[in-house]
């Protein structure tokens, strides 16, 4: 594995992860977990969705709110980007090796 592949499962994982927030909030408004709730209700089917499948971008959205709340240090930034970043590849590379195994002859 190399730089380039390793940009490649980064760029998969945030692109995906991304992809699925935003088709989550256009398509369930009125499910979209909020603090109250989700205190509330110990297990929401849909909180739980988002998480496995929009994790990274959950997070870096968070990290981002936070910091421009100027909440978060630089070091607690950068340790949050990096576990973003470890995310996103894994979750990239779990799409990528499916798409492999689904499509073993090329797109």
């Amino acid at each position: 594995m190399n730089i380039a592949m390793l940009l490649i499962l980064l760029a998969t994982g945030f692109g995906t992860s991304f992809l699925v927030l935003d088709i989550s909030r256009a398509a369930a408004r009125r499910h979209w977990p909020t603090v109250d709730g989700a205190v509330a209700e110990r297990f929401r089917p849909f909180a739980v969705f988002l998480a496995l499948f929009a994790g990274p971008a959950l997070f870096a959205g968070s990290v981002w709110r936070m910091r421009m709340a100027d909440t978060l240090s630089s070091i607690e930034v950068l340790v949050a980007a990096t576990i973003a970043s470890g995310w996103a590849i894994c979750y990239g590379l779990v799409i990528v090796q499916g798409a492999w195994r689904l499509f073993p002859a090329g797109l």
